[in-house]
């Protein structure tokens, strides 16, 4: 009796051994094919990788080359408008936009960041929105719909 239940374990252990067996050669295949997988991208990255660096090198030289004749011959003129005295403070961020919407009226979010953007370069684009939206709730701006401002009550009151 006791040799059939060793023999029962025994048939059991060979079918375990037989599934491990063959998971371990599934496992291997796979293995052995993202291997290749591996092996292929680092070839393509060292290939375009090389070609990247080449096509630097070129266009930096071409940029070499060409750079006397994209040069102007002279300063590009100024542009239109007074010229900023440079011994005055540069304007605030709300100084800005409402000089900006009051002859205008009203502006658009886009317009009123690039307008920023071109006069204050040294102003981060995400402050400016936030600064905006500041203006809104001190009741400087208001939003007229969504992402256009004109003058609020309180900058109105500022030009009397």
């Amino acid at each position: 009796m006791q040799s059939q239940r060793a023999l029962a374990v025994l048939d059991e252990l060979r079918s375990l051994a037989a599934e491990d067996d063959t998971r371990l050669c599934t496992a291997k295949d796979r293995l052995a094919m993202a291997e290749a997988e591996v092996a292929a991208a680092r070839s393509a990255f060292d290939s375009a990788s090389m070609r990247a660096e080449v096509s630097q090198r070129v266009m930096r030289r071409a940029e070499e080359l060409l750079a006397p004749a994209t040069r102007p011959e002279s300063d590009p003129p100024p542009p239109p408008g007074p010229r900023p005295d440079p011994q005055e403070k540069p304007r605030t961020i709300p100084q800005e936009v409402l000089a900006f919407v009051r002859p205008r009226g009203r502006a658009t979010r886009t317009e009123i960041i690039q307008h920023v953007r071109h006069t204050r370069p040294d102003i981060n684009v995400a402050s400016g929105k936030r600064r905006l939206s500041r203006m809104v709730a001190d009741k400087e701006l208001v939003r007229v719909e969504r992402g256009v401002f004109a003058l609020g009550p309180r900058a109105a009151e500022g030009d009397a």
